[in-house]
């Protein structure tokens, strides 16, 4: 499926991140860190050519200490129905107000890990030095398809070059069960839920941080479990 790939690492911080957890229903609490599926959305709005490569992430680092802040904020339940030519009524917007909470994290530092994987049926002209040096180009420049986010697309994210001074939080402690991604990265087909095409695969994984570090298994490893082919 793979014929060779290069590893990749980056900088991301924000104001704010909220990486919420799946067994949420109403209200938004986020993850303690990043989950692997949205570093791995991270990546691709920096640089993405799927027909090429995919990103499989390795590791993640936690910089900052983990902090949380809880925010409420006024929502709708559901969309309002809008008629031809006639003005939504005030009370049916009113009817679908609520009020509810979101903890999110703020102040984070993360470092990302990812090898990029070339796919078998990629152009010969795709090499790794070729991939590498286009990410670390657009990394470098600060270029990016569209501006990348921490969870919530609320949550604006930035990046840069690995710093090496900045080193990784020394504290450990047991995760527990956490979303490692809702679609299978190997796949090309985009979701449509017009035409219901694509396929939703939610996985999940048992991290660990050590010293701030946490090893992220390959999705096809046995530490992740989920997949339709399990």
């Amino acid at each position: 499926m793979f014929r060779g790939k290069v590893s990749v690492s980056l900088d991301v911080w924000g104001d704010f991140a909220c990486f919420t957890q799946s067994d949420a229903k109403v209200e938004r609490v986020s993850y303690l860190i990043p989950t692997p599926s949205a570093c791995r959305g991270i990546l691709e709005a920096i640089y993405a050519k799927p027909v090429e490569f995919m990103y499989q992430i390795t590791g993640i680092e936690v910089i900052n200490p983990i902090r949380t802040i809880s925010v409420k904020k006024n929502e709708v339940t559901r969309k309002a129905a809008l008629k031809k030519n006639k003005p939504v009524s005030p009370i049916i917007v009113d009817d679908n107000r609520t009020q509810r909470n979101t903890i999110y994290l703020r102040d984070v530092y993360y470092r990302i890990y990812a090898d990029m994987l070339i796919r078998s049926k990629a152009d010969s002209r795709v090499t790794p030095e070729k991939i590498e040096k286009e990410f670390r180009n657009r990394v470098t420049k600060g270029k990016c398809f569209y501006q990348p986010y921490l969870g919530n697309r609320e949550c604006m994210c930035f990046f840069a070059p690995v710093d090496e001074s900045r080193k990784p939080l020394q504290e450990s402690r047991d995760l527990g069960i956490m979303l490692y991604d809702i679609f299978d990265p190997r796949l090309m087909e985009p979701l449509d839920t017009e035409k219901g095409t694509g396929m939703i695969q939610v996985t999940y994984y048992h991290p660990y941080m050590i010293n701030g570090h946490i090893n992220v298994p390959k999705y096809d490893s046995p530490e992740v479990f989920g997949r339709k082919e399990d």
